[in-house]
């Protein structure tokens, strides 16, 4: 490989050399492929219809009412991610974004304080922050890749962290990538990627798969952010007796036809102080992993027994 002219032209041919390549219809076939794919690459992942569902049953009982919880995301600017945050808005109403490009919450400290700060007051509320990086799968079963609209195959998804696994490999073989001040607004976020992915260069390419470790190691990266904004934050700006949920995890985006899903990794309950109270990460996967007919089902029997509780409450009692 040529040394690249800038950090710009080296991330665009990485990223989009191999664009629209592979099939670009769906079958019957490729949408079971394609949910097989995603079961097996990623196991234990939720869909995001079940996810959003799934947190309000967990997250109601510790208090969290739709009405007054400021719903937080730190997730890619790729319109691929916007299926989740639309799932998440559904339950919660509008988010407010602190993410950046691969979902790092880029906004950091400042973003995080005005976040808290919009906290309802009237009724109180609570914040419930869900963040994390995305993988694409294809019609191909193609872990990396996504098919996106109008286009005639698919693509690099996640496209920054496919250009930060090929730098980190460029980088392990010695080859010089000329780039730029970090301190440059128009390439610091890349250049932020590519280097907190160097510490876990062995990790990745080392893997069975590489691009089934990657958003692994970015969501690593992007909890230990996550920490230190939160640690330098919570205190000062969480508005007392404010709980804040935190769920990390990692998207899987799908073609359209299949569902999208979202694998938890954390999700912990922290009082306005920063301080952890309790571990929801096994309640949230119990939830979210439940046959959905089954609690159709459960619904609609609550709904029942609901109805005649109210009617008996009607019924008036005779004295004889």
């Amino acid at each position: 490989m040529k040394r690249a002219d800038s950090l710009h032209t080296f991330a665009m041919k990485e990223a989009f050399d191999h664009e629209d390549e592979g099939t670009a219809f769906s079958s019957a076939v490729s949408v079971v492929g394609v949910m097989a794919k995603a079961k097996e690459a990623f196991p234990g992942i939720i869909t995001a219809h079940q996810l959003a569902r799934s947190l309000d049953v967990v997250l109601q009982p510790k208090g969290f009412e739709k009405d007054s919880t400021l719903l937080t995301t730190s997730f890619c600017c790729d319109e691929v991610c916007r299926d989740l945050e639309d799932e998440l808005k559904g339950a919660y109403g509008q988010n407010f974004s602190i993410g950046g490009i691969a979902g790092f919450p880029f906004g950091g400290c400042t973003a995080f304080g005005a976040m808290a700060h919009h906290t309802s007051m009237d009724p109180a509320g609570n914040i419930l922050i869900v963040y994390g990086p995305h993988v694409g799968i294809d019609y191909d079963g193609v872990v990396g890749k996504v098919n996106r609209k109008g286009h005639k195959g698919s693509g690099s998804c996640c496209n920054t962290a496919k250009v930060s696994l090929a730098y980190i490999k460029a980088v392990n073989e010695g080859k010089k990538i000329h780039a730029p001040d970090a301190s440059d607004p128009i390439y610091a976020q890349q250049v932020f990627v590519d280097s907190a992915l160097i510490p876990h260069t062995d990790r990745i390419l080392g893997a069975e798969n590489p691009d089934v470790e990657l958003p692994s190691a970015i969501y690593d990266c992007q909890k230990a952010l996550m920490k230190r904004i939160l640690d330098k934050c919570c205190k000062s700006d969480i508005p007392d007796g404010t709980k804040v949920a935190v769920l990390g995890g990692i998207q899987v985006n799908t073609p359209e036809g299949t569902p999208e899903y979202f694998l938890p990794k954390s999700f912990d309950l922290l009082n306005d102080d920063g301080e952890h109270q309790e571990d929801l990460l096994a309640d949230l996967i119990y939830e979210g992993t439940k046959d959905v007919m089954q609690v159709i089902k459960e619904k609609r029997l609550q709904a029942k027994m609901d109805e005649v509780k109210q009617n008996l409450a009607d019924v008036p009692i005779m004295e004889g």
